[in-house]
């Protein structure tokens, strides 16, 4: 079975028609995401700006210990209401090269974020590296977030 033949099974399904044929869920479910996005750059982007020197006087790694729960939770409800939103429509999703750009980046950013910046962070490193991977990071979450909103236009 391809892949196309595979998002035509899961959008024929109850939770596919469910989510796309309901006045409300569908809207419901995109704000959800929509607002775990938000707690998610919230959190990124207040340890960047703290390992970069601007804003906050407090250490990354002591703003980590705060912060890593909200991204934590962010990237799960991100996740599930992601997943929950194409299910509702994957044929129009597999068509659209903002989704194939948005899942390819989404992979990007959580790795660099899990595997590099928050280890880092964690660990109290600094210097070029560290604000090399701040940047990345930085870089792959907002490629993540625009291709989305491209998505929702395209």
């Amino acid at each position: 079975m391809s892949l196309y033949h595979t998002a035509q099974n899961i959008e024929a399904s109850a939770l596919g028609q469910t989510i796309r044929e309901s006045t409300w869920l569908f809207p419901a479910i995109e704000s959800t995401h929509l607002l775990a996005l938000a707690l998610l750059g919230g959190a990124v982007l207040i340890l960047s700006l703290s390992v970069l020197g601007i804003g906050l006087k407090t250490s990354p790694a002591e703003l980590y210990k705060s912060a890593h729960r909200y991204m934590n939770v962010a990237v799960i409800v991100l996740l599930i209401t992601g997943l929950l939103l194409g299910v509702s429509e994957p044929v129009k999703l597999y068509g659209r090269q903002a989704f194939w750009v948005k899942m390819i980046s989404l992979v990007i950013a959580l790795a660099v974020t899990y595997l590099a910046f928050n280890p880092l962070i964690k660990r109290g490193a600094s210097g070029v590296r560290m604000r090399g991977v701040t940047a990345l990071t930085m870089a792959a979450w907002l490629v993540v977030a625009m291709a989305g909103r491209w998505l929702g236009f395209s």
